[in-house]
């Protein structure tokens, strides 16, 4: 499908969840600062494509501005660029067009639902050899390892991902800091265990 690379990779590098993903519209990003303002998150019980509502994240804390790799926001300002043209052409051909500019939208415009991130998900690991099962909620925590491994701050973590709850970040964050604190010893193991043996005294 298409835009999939555009959308697994800004769950990736955001920690945004994906009705966050989802709800998010041309005037969220800000691509001179290189910023996300994310402030709402979609929802559609039932899947129907025009049934869907945009209502506030789901804690105070989730509401959000991060910062994000030059990187990704040269790829969804490509993605933006296309929404604009395909709009002017699928206009001029239908008047039912759903112009509310969401980033990630159908080709008549309207959102895509979290069931198809999910979905899509599912297809495209039945491609790969990867036997875990996964959901797009695990691109949170991805985001949040990677800024583990980067050295960033447990505070600056929730505030990013928008955790109120510090014990939902913290299981991530440990176990990611625990696993470093090891391979740090194997890392010094490796290269200077031989020191020992061969030193005398």
């Amino acid at each position: 499908m298409k835009y999939d690379k555009e959308r697994f990779y800004t769950l990736a590098f955001s920690g945004m969840r994906s009705g966050e993903l989802c709800a998010l519209q041309k005037n969220d990003l800000d691509f001179k600062e290189n910023t996300i303002n994310i402030e709402k998150t979609i929802y559609n019980e039932k899947n129907n494509m025009r049934g869907y509502e945009l209502t506030t994240p789901k804690t105070d804390g989730s509401i959000r501005l991060i910062s994000m790799e030059q990187s990704v926001m040269d790829m969804l300002r490509k993605v933006v660029q296309e929404n604009d043209k395909h709009k002017m052409q699928y206009r001029t051909l239908m008047e039912d067009y759903h112009d509310k500019d969401f980033v990630f939208a159908r080709a008549n415009g309207y959102p895509f639902v979290t069931k198809t991130i999910l979905t899509r998900m599912n297809r495209l690991m039945r491609k790969t050899n990867i036997k875990k099962y996964a959901i797009p909620h695990i691109f949170r925590h991805t985001h949040i390892s990677m800024l583990s491994k980067a050295g960033v701050d447990i505070a600056t973590i929730m505030k990013r991902v928008g955790h109120e709850d510090i014990d939902t970040t913290m299981r991530i964050y440990t176990h990611v800091t625990d696993k470093m604190k090891k391979d740090a010893t194997e890392k010094i193991s490796n290269l200077y265990g031989n020191i020992l043996k061969k030193s005398t005294f």
